[in-house]
C-alpha cells in the first residue's frame, strides 16, 4: 500500500451543547466556517466519544486516546504528563502533580483558582519554591508551565499517590482548600498527606509576602499566593508511536499538558513563540508551521493544536468560543489551500466537550472529521461542519482510538491481522 501523509487539526474542548444566546445551536454551528464545511464534504463526519460514551476526561486522556492508546492501561495522573512538557525526568519513586497559581485568603478559602489568570511573573514566583526541603528530607521541585498553571514534583522515601489533593476542584471558588487525607491504611499513604500539606503550608507563608505578589495587590490585581494540587501520579511506561507504527509524527502546539503527552508518545514537538495556550495564539502560525513539516520535513502525521476553544468553555463565552472555531477555521483554509488532499488526510477533532452552561467538561461526543481527495476516501452526504449535522455521519459511536487507527489504516502504516 502506498503511505500517505497526515494531518490533524485538534480543537481542544470544541464540542458544545445548544446555547440559548446563539439560537439554540453550539458554537460550531452557529460559526462561520467554510473551509470544515467543505472539508465535511471531502470524507467522513461523527460525533466521536473520547474515551467511552458519556464519560468525562480531561485534556491529558482525551490526547492519549487521540493519539491511540487505551489511557486505562498507560495513564499514571496530569501531574508526570506536565513535568514531562517541560523535560524533567522523573525518577521512580517520584510523584508528580499538575497545579495551578491561584488566589485564596488566610483562612485558605479559594478566592480565584487562576489568580485572574496570570500570566507573567509565574518563573520568578517557582524560583522562591523549587528546592525546597520537607521536614523528612522529601526535596520539592516546582515547574512553571503555560500561564498559571505548573508542574510539582516530590522526590524521597516511600511516598504514596493513595492521596486526595487540595484543589476543592472546577468553578469551586469560595470553598476552602482540601486537607489531604490517605485513601488507604499504609504509613506510605498517611506519610505522603501530612507532607503535602506541610508543603501547601509552606507555599503560601512563601508566596504571600513575595514582592511580586505585594506588587500585584498595589495594582489592583489578585496576588497568586497559593498553588492547588491536583492529577498526582508517578513516572509512566507507554510504547512510543514510532514502534508501534513505524511512523515520523511531530506535534505543534502552545500547551505543555499537550506538549507532554506528545512526547511521551515519542513525537518531535514544536512549540515557538506566540504558540500558546490562550485566546492571542499563532493560529496562522501554527498552521504554516504544520504544512512546512509535512512538505519540507517529511512528517508522516503532523498534529496541530489549539486551545483557546477550551479556554472559552470554561470561562462561559459562546461567542468568544465562535470566534475562536471561526480562527480555526481560516487555519484550516490555509492548509487546505497548501497541501493536496489526493496525498494527505486532513483530519479535524477535539479532545473532549467543554460546554460553556457548564464551564466544564462533559461526556459529550466531539465533532470529527477524516477528510481525503476524490477517491481517496468513502464520503457521507454531509456539507456543514457542526454537532447537529454530524449526527448521521459514518463515524458515529467510535472512539478516539478507533479514529487514530482509521487514520493510520487509511495512510498505510497500519499491519494486516491475519494472513
Amino acid at each position: 500500500m502506498r503511505k500517505k501523509q497526515g494531518i490533524l487539526v485538534i480543537a481542544d474542548g470544541m464540542g458544545d451543547r445548544p446555547i440559548e444566546v446563539l439560537g439554540g445551536l453550539t458554537p460550531l454551528e452557529y460559526a462561520k466556517t467554510p473551509s470544515l464545511d467543505f472539508l465535511a464534504s471531502k470524507g467522513a463526519c461523527g460525533n466521536v466519544h473520547p474515551y467511552a460514551p458519556g464519560v468525562r476526561v480531561g485534556t491529558d486522556v482525551g490526547h492519549l486516546a487521540i493519539f491511540g492508546y487505551d489511557p486505562k492501561k498507560v495513564y499514571t495522573g496530569r501531574g508526570p504528563i506536565e513535568a514531562y512538557g517541560d523535560n524533567f525526568e522523573l525518577e521512580d519513586g517520584d510523584i508528580a502533580f499538575r497545579g495551578n497559581f491561584s488566589t485564596i485568603d488566610d483562612d485558605f478559602t479559594v478566592i480565584d483558582r487562576r489568580a485572574g489568570r496570570i500570566s507573567s511573573g509565574t518563573k520568578e514566583l517557582v524560583t522562591t519554591l523549587n528546592g525546597m526541603v520537607l521536614s523528612n528530607g522529601t526535596k520539592v521541585f516546582v515547574i512553571a508551565l503555560t500561564a498559571h498553571r505548573v508542574a510539582v514534583v516530590l522526590r524521597g522515601k516511600n511516598l504514596s499517590t493513595k492521596i486526595t489533593i487540595t484543589d476543592p476542584g472546577t468553578a469551586m471558588e469560595g470553598e476552602k482548600l482540601v486537607k489531604p487525607q490517605p485513601l488507604d491504611d499504609s504509613k506510605e499513604a498517611k506519610n505522603t498527606a501530612m507532607l503535602v500539606w506541610e508543603l501547601t503550608q509552606k507555599i503560601y507563608d512563601i508566596l504571600k509576602v513575595n514582592n511580586l505578589n505585594i506588587q500585584r495587590e498595589k495594582e489592583g490585581k489578585l496576588s497568586a499566593n497559593m498553588i492547588l494540587l491536583r492529577g498526582v501520579g508517578i513516572k509512566p511506561n507507554m510504547p512510543k508511536l514510532s514502534e508501534q507504527m513505524n511512523i515520523k509524527c511531530a506535534c505543534v502546539a502552545g500547551e505543555m499538558t499537550v506538549i507532554g503527552v506528545a512526547k511521551m508518545a515519542g513525537m518531535d514537538t514544536f512549540m515557538l513563540e506566540g504558540f500558546n495556550g490562550e485566546y492571542d495564539t499563532d493560529f496562522m502560525g501554527k498552521a504554516k508551521l504544520g504544512v512546512k513539516l509535512l512538505k519540507e520535513d517529511k512528517y508522516d502525521w503532523v498534529v496541530i493544536h489549539i486551545k483557546a476553544t477550551d479556554l472559552a468553555g470554561h470561562d462561559n463565552l459562546p461567542y468568544v468560543k465562535v470566534d475562536m472555531a471561526e480562527k480555526i477555521d481560516l487555519m484550516m483554509a490555509y492548509i487546505l489551500k497548501n497541501i493536496d488532499l489526493n496525498d494527505c488526510y486532513v483530519s479535524f477533532t477535539a479532545d473532549h466537550s467543554t460546554p460553556c452552561e457548564l464551564k466544564d467538561h462533559s461526556g459529550d461526543p466531539v465533532p470529527t472529521i477524516i477528510a481525503g481527495g476524490d477517491i481517496g476516501i468513502r464520503r457521507d452526504d454531509i456539507n456543514q461542519c457542526g454537532e447537529k449535522y454530524f449526527k448521521n455521519g459514518s463515524l458515529n459511536n467510535l472512539r478516539a482510538r478507533d479514529i487514530f487507527m482509521i487514520q493510520m489504516d487509511l495512510m498505510g502504516f497500519t499491519k494486516k491481522f491475519g494472513s
